[in-house]
């Protein structure tokens, strides 16, 4: 229940602070960390969504502390590294969270910030998943892969959203009019190789969906989730050009990119398990 409970957490508090920055609220509190200087705030609906922002962080850091406390003692040998790591990152977190406000969320410190809490979250996932040692991770899954690529490919939508070049390409399936614009610099080439990304990952998706009939129904059902989902991501990207970045479909797009990090490492980590049964 602790495990589950902290995933949950960390889902939310991530979704909840990408439609804090779709409402420009990121600045509500100007100050860390207290608001406003005081513990609660005046209630202004800005004030309120970063101020539920920190709220829930704070929550979701103690219930990681418990479970990472559980996680330490019933680990063996190097894996006791992993709640060790991940509270340290906690740390990190929070001082680099206080610098982002003070700094007036310069865009580097935002998407390292953004980052870090995706690393946070999946080892969150996967002290939820093992409760004890479960043998050696392999990189050689395709699930890792895809896991991998969504993880590059959501730090570098940060990175888009932060930067302002949400809308450098504002029509689509083409870029400026080109399917590849002339002039590939600055927010326009970051945008595109961001674009660009997306379709290797759903190309991706694709073929490990057609290889996965050469193997179990069960690989066959998770390859299938993961390529739906992915293709719902993309749609729900178009969507967030032609809502000019319309705060509560960005907020999907994220929660949908999360998922497909969840389905991803969910189905690598049981491919070790069953490995090591």
């Amino acid at each position: 229940m602790l495990a589950k409970v902290t995933v949950s957490l960390f889902f939310i508090l991530l979704v909840w602070g990408n439609v804090v920055s779709g409402l420009g609220a990121g600045l509500a509190c100007p100050d860390w960390p207290l608001c406003h200087g005081k513990l609660i705030p005046p209630l202004r609906s800005d004030i309120f969504m970063e101020w539920m922002h920190r709220n829930i962080g704070l929550i979701a850091s103690i219930f990681l502390l418990l479970l990472s406390y559980r996680r330490f003692k019933s680990y063996r040998g190097k894996v006791k590294l992993i709640p060790i790591l991940t509270v340290l990152l906690l740390l990190a977190q929070v001082v680099l969270g206080g610098r982002v406000v003070l700094s007036e969320l310069p865009v580097d410190l935002t998407t390292i910030h953004f980052a870090i809490a995706l690393i946070i979250f999946s080892l969150v996932f996967y002290m939820a998943f093992f409760s004890e040692n479960k043998g050696t991770l392999r990189m050689d899954s395709p699930f890792f892969l895809i896991a991998l690529m969504v993880f590059i490919q959501s730090v570098l939508g940060a990175y888009v959203r932060h930067s302002g070049a949400g809308l450098a390409c504002p029509d689509w399936p083409t870029c400026l009019g080109y399917w590849i614009p002339p002039e590939l610099s600055g927010s326009v080439l970051i945008h595109f190789i961001h674009r660009t990304l997306g379709y290797i990952i759903f190309a991706l998706a694709l073929l490990f969906f057609a290889l996965s009939f050469l193997k179990d129904k069960n690989i066959r059902l998770k390859s299938f989730i993961i390529l739906a989902l992915v293709t719902i991501q993309i749609l729900v990207g178009v969507g967030i050009v032609h809502s000019k970045l319309f705060f509560l479909t960005t907020a999907f797009h994220l929660a949908i990119a999360l998922t497909i990090l969840l389905v991803s490492l969910y189905s690598w980590f049981q491919e070790v398990e069953r490995s090591n049964v």
